[in-house]
């Protein structure tokens, strides 16, 4: 008799049909063959069985709502062109009828010659450094006079900058952005800069008034997106991100941002949904934890326990996800196995670990301190800037490579 197989739909495994989740790398089966018993039972679905729907469904809602609001963003910026374009046509129009009224000749010989369009360009065989070539951006997109003024400006920030000189160089940037409003690359530069010392609102200012003249450009949409998550306004992240999610480069990042948006929400399958995207793209310990951790605060412990233990077989060193693999086993009443998990933690002392407040004796702490939501609850919101340094770390490192 011929074996019929069921292929794993992450990692491609084989397995028998009538099991229910992956040999290899435990992920739920999309096929699931009830009993034959079961076939003309209406009133009977197994548990395992609602969840998996539920997953699907969850998954689907996602994908759904991102592309709702790349259409949207989308619909805006074609709008936004559109009447540019109108307003560019209508100035043109005016211009040549103007000339061929004042010297036909002039007005003859434009419409005859040919014009370059940007992409037409000769390429030039020397490549300039990225920093190089930002400089010439700046420099191309300044209008205003004063330019040994400006140029100056912008060389002693960038040079102060590569000095560590945090105060001057945004000092000497700024009076360069006064110098030339309307420079996108400039306020771009500054903001990025700015982001990346930690200063969101100052950098939220040049985003926004850059999103204006720019509403395409894929790094202000990334940058503002993740500075509006970070202040928990979770509907216009949302709604910048989603453009982004179609990018290989960016969707680690744009999926964990969203995930975090939808665990502040409380919205677990939302979030466990997210984090599976993301967990596609890189296999990354830390997204594991935080789908173990999404599974935890649905109250579904033994999944959550399988994504902790895929934590630590990644990095033996993860101390929080060793230790909430200790209060699984403790909920289990899996007294050896909690004890075995609890010291591996002990012994692991990972630096900065959220645990580690709660096993050196803190009685003003609760266990599930460990879990990288807590921070949600603080007056002031920071969501991907606060909680667990490792998280921290993880998501700087992320966002950081994105916009390189």
């Amino acid at each position: 008799m011929e074996k019929i197989s069921c292929y794993c739909q992450n990692c491609s495994a084989e397995n028998n049909i009538g099991e229910t989740n992956c040999r290899r790398c435990g992920t739920r089966l999309l096929l699931i063959v009830l009993p034959p018993s079961l076939k003309y039972d209406t009133n009977h679905v197994p548990s395992f069985y609602e969840d998996h729907l539920l997953e699907r469904v969850s998954l689907l809602e996602l994908r759904l709502v991102q592309i709702v609001e790349q259409l949207a963003m989308a619909f805006e910026i074609i709008k936004r062109e559109s009447k540019a374009f109108e307003n560019d046509h209508a100035l043109l129009q005016s211009f040549f009828e103007t000339i061929e009224k004042v010297n036909p000749d002039l007005s003859t010989l434009l419409k005859e010659s040919p014009i370059e369009s940007p992409g037409e360009k000769k390429e030039n065989p020397a490549y300039p450094s990225n920093r190089e070539q930002i400089f010439k951006e700046i420099l191309a997109h300044h209008t205003n006079p004063n330019v040994e003024l400006f140029t100056h400006l912008i060389k002693e920030g960038v040079k102060l900058l590569a000095n560590n000189e945090e105060r001057q160089a945004f000092r000497h940037l700024e009076r360069a952005a006064l110098l030339s409003p309307r420079n996108v690359p400039l306020k771009v530069f500054i903001a990025e800069k700015l982001f990346r010392a930690d200063k969101f609102e100052a950098a939220e200012k040049y985003l926004k008034t850059a999103f204006e003249t720019e509403p395409q450009n894929e790094k202000i949409l990334l940058l503002l997106g993740t500075i509006y998550a970070d202040f928990a306004d979770a509907e216009k992240s949302r709604k910048l991100l989603s453009v982004l999610i179609i990018d290989p480069n960016k969707a680690l990042c744009v999926n964990y941002i969203w995930g975090i948006l939808a665990a502040f929400e409380a919205h677990w399958t939302e979030s466990i949904a997210a984090f599976k995207e993301a967990v596609k793209i890189e296999e990354v310990p830390e997204i594991h934890y935080l789908i173990g951790c999404a599974y935890f605060e649905s109250n579904n412990y033994k999944l959550a326990l399988r994504y902790f233990q895929k934590a630590n077989s990644i990095d033996s060193k993860f101390t929080d996800a060793w230790f909430m693999q200790s209060l699984v086993y403790e909920i289990l009443n899996d007294v050896e196995n909690e004890k075995k998990a609890r010291l591996a933690a002990l012994d692991s002392k990972e630096a900065g670990a959220q645990c580690l407040k709660f096993l050196s004796g803190g009685k003003q702490f609760t266990p599930e301190i460990a879990l990288p939501f807590t921070h949600f609850k603080k007056a002031e919101k920071h969501l991907l800037t606060a909680g667990s340094l490792r998280l921290i770390k993880f998501f700087r490192e992320q966002i950081f490579k994105s916009i390189e």
